[in-house]
Parts: structure tokens; sequence; C-alpha cells
């Protein structure tokens, strides 16, 4: 993939008054977080794409030096 085009992606999606109108009322704590996964498909003549916003609401902080013991990951290997 090409990162100028999919941090373009990102960018124009964020730049959209309607999502990030929503951003700001969904995401009112300090440790509220946003994250946008894109994927696209390059053709001839345009790019076109779809984004998500995932939202997760009061992250904990990390303690520096301890091991993540209160995250779980959603993929299991094995």
């Amino acid at each position: 993939m090409d990162d100028d085009k999919l941090k373009y992606m990102a960018s124009t999606v964020a730049q959209n008054a309607d999502i990030a109108e929503k951003l700001d009322k969904v995401l009112a704590g300090p440790n509220d977080r946003a994250y946008v996964m894109c994927s696209y498909t390059d053709c001839k003549l345009s790019s076109k794409g779809r984004c998500t916003i995932f939202t997760i609401l009061d992250v904990p902080r990390m303690k520096t030096g301890q091991p993540c013991d209160r995250y779980e990951s959603a993929v299991k290997m094995g």
C-alpha cells in the first residue's frame, strides 16, 4: 500500500465536519481514544476506500516497566 494515499484517506475522513462533531461528543474523557483503520483499492483513474473509526473509552494508563496483564489479545495464535 502507498502510505501517502492511506494518509490522504485518513485525513479526508478526519476533515468531515459530521464525523468530527460526533467524535467530539463521544470522546469526552481525558483517556478516550479513537483509531482509524482504512483500506483502499487503487484503480487506474481513481482510488476508492473505506475507513472505520473505533473508539475506546477510558483507556487505562500503562505503567512503565510492568506487563500488560490487564489487556487481552483479540487474536489467539497457535
